[in-house]
């Protein structure tokens, strides 16, 4: 009899220690910090002027990505101006880890070869990316990203696109860590891409 108290002694707190380390790890679990934003953005794949590009092609990368379309008449001007003004701010050994993409949401106008120069104007190393409307409303979406076509009936343009104008810094793990949104200054912007660097 006191052989089977000892087993059942034995029994009841293998299970309580069992139950305290799971409510540990959950503990655990529930404070651990989640860094970016891990139900923004995701994978895709979509043309450049060379081939096709997928995020997770530059995975170990920081890849920054802006939306906006070739006929923009200032907001991506200045957006692409700035980024590229924080990349030319930072080291060789940095800029080798960063690639920026640059995604057309007016693929109507903006075939791969237009994207392509479009974005190497403002940087070199910016590749310009599109698909078609579907497509591309796949991965704006999939960012939150906000525009729509609007008519201009007294321009020979026929129309221009309003959009959101917002850089997201996705991390070397492919998981966005930052957005840049429009209006920072150049050493903002290059700050937050070392901070994504280091991260």
């Amino acid at each position: 009899m006191k052989h089977s108290n000892q087993i059942l002694l034995l029994g009841l707190l293998a299970v309580v220690s069992i139950g305290i380390g799971l409510w540990a790890g959950l503990q655990g679990q529930s404070k651990k910090p989640v860094e970016g934003y891990a139900d923004l953005g995701g994978d895709f794949t979509l043309q450049s002027d060379k081939g096709p590009v997928s995020l997770e092609d530059l995975r170990g990368k920081v890849v920054p990505i802006y939306f906006g379309f070739t006929f923009c008449p200032d907001v991506c001007i200045t957006s692409l101006s700035s980024i590229a003004a924080a990349l030319k701010t930072m080291t060789d050994a940095e800029r080798a880890q960063i690639q920026p993409l640059f995604i057309s949401i007016d693929p109507e106008r903006d075939d791969p070869t237009k994207v392509g120069e479009y974005a190497r104007y403002f940087y070199p190393g910016m590749i310009g990316l599109t698909g078609s409307l579907e497509e591309v409303t796949t991965v704006a979406k999939a960012h939150f990203v906000v525009f729509e076509k609007v008519p201009l009936d007294d321009s020979d343009m026929g129309y221009t696109m309003d959009h959101s104008s917002i850089f997201y810094v996705v991390g070397k793990d492919g998981v966005i860590k930052s957005l840049i949104h429009h209006g920072e200054k150049p050493s903002v912007i290059a700050q937050t891409l070392r901070d994504a660097l280091s991260g």
